[in-house]
């Protein structure tokens, strides 16, 4: 089954992508640690970091290569996760439910609509923020949500 190649492909270049991105940061952290007098050193971890970042772009034009409106879908999830980030700095969470966590995340309407999510936090004040698996960030006051 060809369908189910790609998005066993896609799932292991989106691995790889996690595992080199886990790197980089291990990476950020030392560059952060290295005495600022260590000229050489510090220019030796930002080599890294830019070697991985190379990787990362080469693994992502093989996932769009591979599957494009999958990448196009991917690039929108991590549009929508940059947008929630900036809405959610400003607000108090009282509750944050991600796909990850549970394996299921939805906010269910009071009309009875049920919408899956990746992320949905619950404010103080009862408003939702929702980050939806087509990468949308959206908002909905308390009032219309069960």
């Amino acid at each position: 089954m060809q369908s189910a190649r790609i998005k066993d492909r896609i799932k292991e270049l989106l691995q790889r992508i996690n595992f080199i991105e886990a790197d980089m940061d291990i990476q950020r952290q030392i560059l952060a640690a290295v005495p600022s007098g260590n000229q050489k050193e510090m220019e030796a971890v930002i080599r890294n970091i830019a070697a991985l970042k190379q990787q990362i772009h080469g693994l992502r034009l093989d996932i769009k290569n591979t599957d494009e409106a999958e990448y196009n879908r991917i690039i929108a999830i991590e549009e929508a996760a940059g947008t929630f980030r900036r809405i959610s700095r400003d607000k108090r969470f009282v509750h944050v439910n991600t796909l990850n966590e549970t394996g299921a995340c939805y906010i269910t309407m009071i009309d009875g609509t049920r919408l899956d999510c990746l992320v949905a936090a619950k404010e103080e004040n009862g408003n939702w923020t929702v980050l939806t698996l087509d990468g949308e960030t959206r908002e909905y006051p308390g009032g219309l949500i069960k």
